[in-house]
């Protein structure tokens, strides 16, 4: 039977996350997270090799957290019910899971890809986003009938622009996401997704 990790990855990765969020990226410092976590310096630079790998790895837990429930509202064998499942999977996750949301908003993808000097990670993050890109095109398709540009574009702007769009200001502001913003989101979702509006 394996030993448990004296300090497990997650623990690390949460009290980074927890510092990142409040005080900011100078003040995230891997003697900061060693104070926060209670991991030794050394194990934080065993574990993850440097203080920007272990950023870029907090970030792609968070994105693979909201992909998880983006993918599974897709299962929903009805196509439109499935884009709206799917575009308020990401609400539902900035409200369940608010401190990674937060993170999401806090980094840009490609400052990322330009700061993680480990080839693992630079290899993982470049392929990250595809198993949601392949969900999309195969979402316009059951939408529409075809995956053409302007399908893809309108699934984009319904499930993704549309929910980002909604939380993005509240999440960067640190303020709490307003009551009706569900419902509202819901009906900017379906009129987005009619094809009566937007013809592909």
């Amino acid at each position: 039977m394996p030993r448990p990790e004296l300090y497990p990855t997650d623990l690390m990765l949460d009290a980074a996350r927890d510092l990142l969020v409040d005080r900011g990226s100078r003040n995230t410092t891997m003697e900061a997270i060693s104070s926060a976590s209670g991991a030794p310096t050394g194990s934080l630079y065993h574990r993850f090799g440097s203080r920007d790998d272990l950023v870029a790895r907090l970030w792609i837990r968070a994105v693979y957290r909201s992909q998880a429930s983006f993918l599974a509202a897709l299962e929903e064998r009805d196509p439109h019910k499935a884009a709206v499942a799917a575009g308020l999977s990401i609400l539902d996750f900035c409200r369940g899971a608010p401190d990674d949301a937060r993170l999401l908003v806090s980094f840009r993808y490609e400052d990322l890809i330009r700061s993680a000097p480990s080839p693992s990670i630079a290899e993982e993050l470049a392929v990250l986003n595809r198993p949601v890109e392949r969900a999309v095109v195969d979402l316009a398709k059951r939408l529409y009938g075809r995956a053409g540009a302007a399908a893809v574009e309108r699934t984009l702007l319904a499930v993704f622009d549309l929910p980002y769009g909604a939380v993005r200001r509240h999440l960067i502001a640190g303020k709490a996401l307003p009551r009706g913003l569900r419902a509202d989101l819901e009906r900017a979702i379906s009129a987005a997704l009619d094809p009566s509006s937007h013809p592909a």
